[in-house]
């Protein structure tokens, strides 16, 4: 069994895609709209160019997105954490989620890593930045 979570961008999953393409280095594995593979009989009026499911991989982890027909936008509970190799591409990671979106906790030190600090992007979704393991750190 695998798990891989579907993140949902109600009319904006192509935007997204875009945007993680081009601000973290997401790998798009696929991408396929409503009127791709879903029968033409089946296709709802206005909805052919919409993403049924995509696949990014960020950091080696696999991810669907889609616009989510009937799905609220919106993410609670859950954050993505992104642990960097230095502090300068924490730097640099954050600086790109915080594009269009806002900074809740500015990199700092803390018990458990070098740098740490937290963003929610342009589309809601809270990203937890973080590099280097504290010596110290139990």
């Amino acid at each position: 069994m695998q798990a891989i979570p579907t993140l949902y961008f109600p009319g904006a999953c192509d935007l997204a895609l875009s945007f993680y393409r081009d601000a973290i280095g997401a790998d798009i594995l696929f991408h396929h709209r409503v009127g791709d593979i879903v029968d033409a009989a089946h296709v709802k009026p206005g909805t052919a160019h919409r993403t049924l499911r995509a696949g990014l991989v960020i950091g080696g982890l696999r991810f669907y997105l889609a616009d989510g027909h009937g799905v609220s936008p919106g993410f609670q509970g859950i954050s993505v954490t992104l642990s960097c190799a230095s502090a300068d591409e924490a730097e640099r990671t954050l600086a790109a989620l915080a594009d269009g979106g806002t900074v809740l906790i500015p990199l700092r030190a803390t018990a458990w890593a070098e740098v740490f600090g937290t963003v929610v992007d342009r589309f809601g979704l809270h990203w937890t930045i973080e590099a280097g393991k504290r010596h110290d750190a139990a």
